[in-house]
């Protein structure tokens, strides 16, 4: 079963009542791997808190992210200060799979979001950025041992890419 037919089924099976679902992640923008498994986003009134869970059916790994009509955007607000829009970015480029007339508007958000990148840091976060970039170019200058330089060098590595997004107002990421 092809992933957007198995994700249907699996949107009718296990939330009938939904006011609108989206298919994203991997599967949607192309880059699925024989790993990849389908990320759905839902929508439902009935649900009164957030949650996340992860199934195998219809030959599929499922990532479920169910949603009501608030958790959504205090997700997108948490996500957005965090400057990892993942739950906006999965929304905007996601297939919709229901619609009961709600999903434009909620795309709609998640792109405006998006587009508007991140809150810049301010001076004195820059600083304190920059003054940890150094020490761990420090540390990982005066380090002796090959096995501590692995971590120090990845922890540069992260902290590098993480303060030329930020001071260019782009947002982070991780994982795919």
């Amino acid at each position: 079963m092809d992933a957007i037919e198995a994700a249907k089924h699996f949107i009718q099976s296990h939330f009938p009542s939904c006011r609108a679902a989206v298919l994203a992640g991997s599967v949607v923008r192309g880059e699925a791997t024989d790993t990849s498994d389908l990320d759905i986003v839902v929508f439902d009134d009935s649900i009164s808190s957030a949650y996340r869970e992860s199934l195998f059916q219809y030959g599929w790994a499922i990532e479920v992210f169910v949603h009501n009509l608030k958790s959504y955007r205090d997700f997108f607000e948490s996500d957005c200060k965090r400057a990892r829009p993942s739950l906006p970015r999965m929304v905007h480029e996601g297939i919709v799979l229901k619609d009961s007339g709600i999903i434009d508007k909620i795309k709609s958000e998640a792109g405006q979001l998006l587009k508007n990148g991140p809150a810049p840091w301010s001076s004195e976060t820059v600083a304190m950025k920059r003054y940890m970039l150094t020490d761990t170019l420090d540390d990982f200058i005066g380090s002796l041992r090959s096995d501590e330089d692995l971590f120090i060098a990845n922890t540069l590595a992260e902290a590098i890419q993480e303060f030329f997004l930020r001071t260019h107002h782009q947002w982070i990421g991780a994982s795919k």
